[in-house]
């Protein structure tokens, strides 16, 4: 598209009669909006980040949208884009990407490892482009606030792939917490299965050090299978653009199966543990209904780290303080194999399984609480209106039969974009992506200071007003300010 101005107005005028009416969380949807198919009304897409997650984005994208361009440091991963999408103009730097389709596309998904979800995100937001960006938002507290605050100025929309936020089962839900159904909300306790990926300080992270191990260890053929590994590595490296995949952090020798192409959330300059992976999942209703953005202070226990990968397990507790529309309450995170207390559970009227299921939560408010097959709540509360998700249509243009929650949350930014209303998507970075995210940052200073396995790290006392920790001097623990804001490498651009 040469003229992007002219195209959004035009989609705006044409969906006026399908207007979707009111704007912030708690308004109830009009008509769902028409998706054409002539190619005139049909956004241009951009892919950043393509295998595994950024398949499945752009691929929601291309519903309703043309695919115009397509960008991933893999080069398997691009030349099987690139027969999916044969319109679509291939890179393998997303600096490149934007620079050379800055006036042809209108949007982008950007699907990448952690640590380049902002800099590709500022870069197409300060080019006016609007953006589907993966959970969590960003790798750090800074960048988080940052990418809410460039989205509002430039007046684009964005969603993050927090696919969960277009079901209806969650915005009901967080609307009944709003409401008051469980009565002042008191403790909340959430836990995962993460990580699933390799994850842990006892991890061999170069070729020295692979064979440091198999001779200690007398391993057979030592010799061969370094030769073998150093092999596979150079296989690698021919198939990846290792510099470009770094982007933004500090060199690193790369090594096979810890970084590219899944293992990169267990480390420190690339992901955010399993705390970054999962909660924009798991808490996003408990930040729509109480506003997790501004936690007092957090603390945390792990089962040990060494700086550079996270712990295998942790237990984070955040400490919310009263506002005006609740009252203040403690949130508990558990991942890798951790679980609620027994004793709290029965103490608090839940029965204590055989097993814990491997994911779950428990809420407890004054009048009513939720989890373990267990659901008491309020009587006689009144929900305001709730704005669901719009209903995307199928070939012919009548809402498909099927909603599925990733096409939907994609639906809703396409919509948001055609209407010309920010607002209209639920995960948007200014008022739900980017403070859930910045929340659970704040989780993970905490975790860097509890290195030591099985011991309570230092507590984090936060000013979210001047994104400080108050404490700061007080902390014996190294290194804490330099997680709230990254330093890019030569060639990206924070601010």
């Amino acid at each position: 598209m040469k003229r992007q101005t002219t195209r959004r107005d035009f989609l705006r005028d044409s969906l006026k009669t399908a207007a979707i009416t009111g704007v912030g969380y708690w308004v109830l949807a009009g008509q769902t909006p028409k998706v054409s198919a002539s190619p005139n009304e049909r956004l241009a897409f951009a892919g950043i980040g393509i295998g595994g997650k950024g398949a499945g984005d752009i691929a929601n994208a291309a519903r309703f949208a043309d695919v115009v361009a397509v960008c991933d440091v893999d080069k398997g991963r691009l030349d099987h884009a690139a027969k999916k999408y044969p319109k679509a103009k291939a890179y393998t730097d997303f600096r490149k990407l934007f620079e050379e389709q800055e006036k042809s596309i209108d949007a982008a998904t950007i699907s990448t490892a952690d640590h380049t979800h902002a800099p590709a995100g500022l870069m197409a937001m300060r080019m006016k482009k609007h953006v589907y960006v993966q959970k969590p938002l960003t790798r750090t507290i800074y960048e988080a606030r940052l990418m809410g605050k460039v989205a509002q100025e430039m007046g684009v929309c964005t969603q993050m792939g927090n696919q969960g936020s277009a079901s209806d089962g969650l915005r009901h839900h967080a609307a009944e917490m709003k409401a008051g159904i469980y009565g002042d909300i008191t403790e909340i306790h959430v836990w995962t299965n993460r990580p699933i990926w390799p994850q842990g300080p006892e991890l061999v992270r170069t070729l020295k050090g692979y064979e440091e191990r198999l001779k200690s260890e007398n391993v057979p053929d030592a010799e061969q299978k370094v030769v073998e590994m150093k092999s596979r590595i150079e296989r690698d490296l021919n198939n990846v653009e290792w510099e470009l995949w770094l982007g933004p952090a500090k060199p690193r020798e790369y090594y096979p199966g810890l970084y590219h192409a899944f293992a990169w959330r267990g480390w420190w300059d690339f992901g955010t543990g399993a705390l970054g992976d999962i909660a924009c999942h798991s808490l996003n209703k408990f930040m729509a209904a109480l506003d997790l953005s501004s936690p007092k202070s957090v603390i945390a226990k792990t089962s040990g780290h060494d700086f550079d990968v996270y712990p295998k397990s942790s237990q984070i507790e955040f400490e919310y303080p009263d506002t005006a529309t609740r009252k203040g309450f403690k949130f508990v995170w558990y991942d890798g194999g951790w679980f609620p207390d027994r004793k709290f559970l029965e103490e608090n009227g839940f029965k204590y399984p055989e097993k814990m299921p491997e994911g779950g939560e428990v809420i407890i408010g004054t009048e009513g609480v939720q989890g373990l097959g267990r659901n008491e709540r309020k009587q006689g509360v009144t929900l305001p209106e709730i704005r669901y998700a719009p209903h995307f249509p199928d070939a012919e243009g009548k809402p498909a039969e099927k909603q599925h929650d990733d096409p939907r949350n994609m639906f809703e930014l396409i919509t948001a974009v055609k209407e010309n209303n920010p607002d209209l998507c639920f995960s948007n970075f200014p008022k739900q992506a980017g403070p859930l995210t910045e929340a659970m940052l704040l989780g993970n200073l905490a975790v860097w200071t509890a290195a030591k396995a099985n011991e309570w790290g230092e507590k984090i006392y936060w000013d979210a007003a001047n994104m400080k920790i108050t404490n700061l001097a007080e902390l014996k623990t190294s290194g804490v300010a330099e997680l709230i804001k990254p330093v890019y490498r030569e060639g990206y651009v924070l601010d």
